[in-house]
């Protein structure tokens, strides 16, 4: 799945470490997703089921009272040191990993990808909102998205998306569109989609025309937002000299584009070529590149973050 590497202005994990994030979540989701395989072919899944943190056994409570018992006789024989604090709590160490406990058991194998791409998913959020020390507040919305958990789980691993990243731009936070950074390319994305078969007529003027059977209505011209999205990441891509191409696509999955006078810096992928393209991508098996990883550095150097400080961070300092 293409990598979350920037959520608007959420805190990412990415940010602060670009060359270290991407391949460690290849290698995390690789060594997880064999080992959930392995537990469901070999009718141990329920090992991976989530447990009520009140379901304890017989087994368990023998345990636990008998340290319990060896704790409180040598807390009378010898005088306990003092509680050493960590400096952080285990759950936030566990962050770090990939930890999955599911709630049902899938039926078939293809249940069981979607089901990992769920968690997968929701795990790319974690990493896109938080660091060891610091998170960002969530909007519930996130979860209600349409198109981040379409490229989420449907790209390859090695493609890094910032999902409508926020830059400082002359002191002014500026919401830009999507951004997909490939081994080669940098893909500035918008999308024009209403109900299937809308047909969109864009012109250079400020407002397109959208027409659905005998309705028509005006929407903003996209290519507004496109061209303010291109020009920050082709000048930031320049300057420091990376070697990738910026591209400028406008979308539209379900519907239909006539513009036939369209700007020659820009592709325009509807119905009638978008899969075509979109298949292309997802065949892709090159490996990460230093030069994308670069470039994704560069753009998230320029991003803006909100974040706080853990509670448990708080509390140590």
């Amino acid at each position: 799945m293409a990598q979350i590497i920037k959520l608007y202005d959420y805190i990412s994990r990415y940010e602060i470490d670009v060359y270290r994030y991407p391949s460690q979540f290849i290698r995390l989701k690789r060594l997880q997703w064999e080992k959930i395989t392995q537990a469901w072919e070999n009718n141990m899944f329920h090992t991976m089921m989530k447990v009520s943190e009140q379901t304890i056994t017989k087994q368990e409570e023998t345990k636990r009272r008998f340290f319990d018992k060896i704790i409180n006789r040598f807390s009378k024989e010898e005088e306990q040191p003092k509680e050493v604090k960590p400096l952080i709590s285990d759950s936030v160490l566990d962050d770090d990993e990939l930890q999955f406990e599911f709630t049902t058991i899938p039926r078939t194998e293809e249940d069981l990808k979607h089901l990992f791409l769920d968690y997968i998913f929701r795990f790319q959020i974690r990493w896109a909102s938080s660091t060891i020390r610091e998170k960002s507040s969530v909007d519930k919305s996130i979860y209600r998205d349409q198109l981040l958990p379409y490229f989420a789980k449907r790209f390859p691993d090695q493609y890094l998306l910032l999902y409508r990243p926020v830059f400082k731009l002359k002191n002014a936070p500026v919401e830009l569109d999507i951004i997909l950074i490939g081994t080669a390319e940098v893909y500035c994305i918008t999308f024009v989609e209403q109900q299937n078969d809308t047909v969109f007529i864009g012109s250079k003027e400020k407002f397109w025309t959208m027409r659905k059977g005998e309705d028509r209505k005006k929407i903003l011209n996209p290519l507004l937002s496109l061209n303010r999205t291109s020009t920050v990441v082709q000048k930031l891509i320049t300057s420091n000299q990376i070697d990738l191409t910026v591209k400028k696509l406008v979308i539209s999955r379900n519907g239909y584009i006539d513009y036939p006078f369209a700007p020659y810096d820009i592709t325009i992928l509807d119905k009638r070529k978008y899969d075509e393209w979109f298949q292309r991508l997802r065949q892709t098996s090159a490996p990460l590149k230093h030069t994308q990883l670069k470039g994704a550095q560069v753009l998230l150097s320029h991003c803006l973050t909100n974040s706080y400080y853990r509670k448990e961070w708080n509390e140590t300092t």
